[in-house]
């Protein structure tokens, strides 16, 4: 049994990738089951866990990963990987985008793997490009960049008229309610640590124990420390003071998107799955990679789960598990799943497949997203991985709401980053 966490796409694209799998092994059979939410299908998979009922493969976060490998609840993958038979070769292991490899191998000194790469998204900066075009303005690559970017569009604004854009007219009455902002960004979480890595500083750091194994129950934080994170939240707090940049919390608002297409932004800094937020916008829209600090500092987040198998299943029902990952991680089929969902290939041959540059070159804001997200390899931006262990996402939780402290409500930094490391206790 397969347990995924699905929307309706990615569920029909997973079952067609069952059904293609039972033609080529009639005697498997694959049932799926769909839990709605990240938290919900952790929990359940625990539940499975403790009641000795467990899917044979699942899919989940590295801090989830960490949790089923306090009850050695899940297998270490390398055995399959390095199987002359059902195996990959080095070079079909390099095809996998590093950055994604690294995240599965974080948990002991000697780079095992728990898992592989399944649906995968990063950020991306949504701009209104026919505002863009009409003042002459040029998306900004740094963050340097976006201050002076924003401190233009803060001049523009309110010298707007009407003229063949309707929606000129909506800024400016937003602007005079007091609910225009620049730039915003979706989450504060990917903030905090995109911005601490793009600083030079430290997030969270894992714990080694004697034996050269990750310590899946604690890990060491590394923000509260570090002078780099209160430069960097210093600087965000700088373009929020200004009224240049902030989160969609200082509008009252859960998302940026919906702020961007009633003109309440210029810019929203988004997940590349969530491309299809922005239909409804009153401009057109066009994707560009998020800005970084400086030609050394050029980091981006990832995000998306992995799959794993688990260690209670037969070796048979391993065996099936293995060969239908090969199956869906295929250069064609995480290229056809990148296509259909949003999400990114996991497998850098499959940005070159005739299929998926001709889905580059449609007129589709999620088309846009990929020529964006493309651009990361080509132009240098690394992918980073936090340090998972078990109950980690409190910390991202804490955080989060420490970021929302500093820039909306304009906290001391210090007393919201130690107000946060009391609540992780």
């Amino acid at each position: 049994m397969l347990q995924a966490l699905c929307s309706f796409l990615i569920e029909n694209k997973i079952r067609e990738f069952a059904d293609e799998f039972q033609v080529l092994y009639p005697s498997v059979t694959i049932e799926l089951e769909v839990v709605s939410g990240y938290d919900e299908m952790k929990g359940a998979t625990i539940q499975d866990i403790n009641g000795g009922v467990v899917p044979t493969m699942t899919v989940g976060y590295p801090d989830h990963f960490a949790e089923y490998l306090i009850t050695k609840s899940i297998i270490a993958l390398d055995n399959f990987i390095e199987d002359e038979n059902v195996g990959y070769s080095e070079e079909e292991m390099n095809d996998f985008l590093p950055g994604y490899i690294k995240e599965n191998r974080q948990f002991d000194n000697a780079g095992s793997y728990v898992g592989l790469p399944f649906n995968k998204s990063t950020e991306a900066l949504f701009y209104n490009v026919e505002f863009f075009e009409e003042f002459g303005l040029e998306v900004p690559k740094t963050w340097d960049e976006m201050e002076a970017l924003c401190a233009r569009i803060m001049e523009i604004v309110p010298t707007l008229e009407d003229n063949q854009y309707s929606w000129l007219g909506s800024i400016k009455t937003n602007l005079a309610n007091g609910e225009f902002i620049p730039c915003l960004y979706d989450s504060g979480g990917n903030l905090f640590t995109t911005i601490i890595h793009q600083f030079g500083g430290k997030y969270t750091e894992s714990i080694y124990k004697s034996n050269g194994i990750v310590d899946v129950q604690k890990g060491n934080l590394g923000f509260p420390t570090s002078p780099e994170a209160k430069e960097a939240l210093t600087y965000l707090q700088g373009l929020a003071s200004k009224g240049y940049f902030n989160m969609p919390d200082s509008m009252e608002l859960s998302y940026g998107s919906y702020a961007y297409n009633v003109g309440k932004c210029i810019m929203n800094i988004g997940s590349t799955g969530g491309s299809g937020y922005y239909s409804d916008a009153i401009c057109s829209t066009a994707v560009a990679p998020i800005p970084y600090k400086d030609a050394n500092h050029k980091n981006v987040i990832q995000q998306g789960t992995n799959v794993c198998i688990m260690s209670q299943a037969s070796d048979l029902q391993k065996l099936a598990a293995w060969l239908f990952i090969k199956h869906m991680l295929t250069p064609e089929n995480t290229a056809e799943f990148a296509i259909v969902t949003g999400y990114m290939p996991v497998r850098q041959s499959a940005y070159d497949l005739p299929e998926y540059l001709d889905f580059l070159e449609g007129p589709t804001t999620a088309a846009k997203v990929h020529q964006a997200t493309a651009k990361y390899a080509q132009e240098g931006y690394e992918y980073f991985v936090d340090a998972a262990w078990a109950g980690s996402s409190n910390v991202r939780t804490e955080c989060q709401t420490a970021i929302s402290q500093i820039l909306v409500d304009k906290a001391n930094i210090e007393t919201a980053l130690q107000e946060a490391v009391n609540r992780i206790g």
